[in-house]
Formats: C-alpha cells, structure tokens, sequence
C-alpha cells in the first residue's frame, strides 16, 4: 500500500486558492469536495477543516481523510469522472463543525457514493 509523501499533498496557500477559485464542487451533509484538473500529472489532495475547536477532533478528521486517500489514490481522478483514470486533479476536501466521521469505515462508504456510476476504484487500480 503506498505511503503518502509531500509531494502528493497540496503544501501551499496558492495551491488551495487555485482549487477553490477554478475548481468543481460536489456538497455534502458536512463537507465539500472540490476537485480541478492540475498540471503535475498527478493526484494530490488537501484537507481543510473549519469549525472545530478541539484540535483532537480535526486531527482525527484529517487523519481519517489522508488515510482513505492513501487506500484510494485514483479517487480524485475517478471523482472528476475521468475517461482515463490516471493522476492530474487535486481534490480538497473541506469539511465544517457538522462532519464527524465515526471511523475510517464510516467515511468511506460516505466519499465512495460521489463515484460515478459503473466506476470501481479496485478495478482501475487493478489495471495500472
């Protein structure tokens, strides 16, 4: 299973700018995902997360995030419906004082029904 290195994460403040201004939004029950199509080749993803004043719980919330994100790297790709699923969208997943997840297997069932239909992460990652 890949690890997540810096290089698969939005860093820098222009990085989320850019998303938030070009990007395409999917709301939900308690967050946001915006996704946009990026140079780079590759998916990366940022979290941000509003509304939370115990710093236990958005730690725990990003921890959950990064680690769907490690077990489903193709899903910024497969979100934005990508004929081709291969790497190039950054994906930010913003998530505000309503989204408590309970567990990792809460929150991937919640982020797996935004796929469009007929598109299996484990099949594309499958055929790389």
């Amino acid at each position: 299973m890949p690890s997540l290195t810096k290089e698969s994460l939005l860093t820098k403040g222009w990085q989320y700018q850019h998303v938030y201004r070009r990007g395409h939004r999917i709301r939900a029950n308690g967050f946001t995902l915006i996704y946009v199509s990026n140079t780079v080749g590759r998916n990366r993803l940022g979290i941000s997360v509003s509304g939370m004043k115990l710093a236990v719980k958005r730690n725990r919330i990003k921890r959950l995030i990064r680690e769907f994100y490690r077990i489903h790297p193709l899903f910024p790709s497969a979100i934005a419906g990508a004929g081709e699923i291969q790497g190039g969208f950054d994906l930010v997943v913003a998530t505000n004082s309503h989204f408590v997840p309970r567990g990792l297997k809460h929150l991937e069932p919640v982020f797996l029904s935004f796929l469009p239909v007929g598109c299996h992460l484990e099949a594309a990652a499958a055929g790389k």
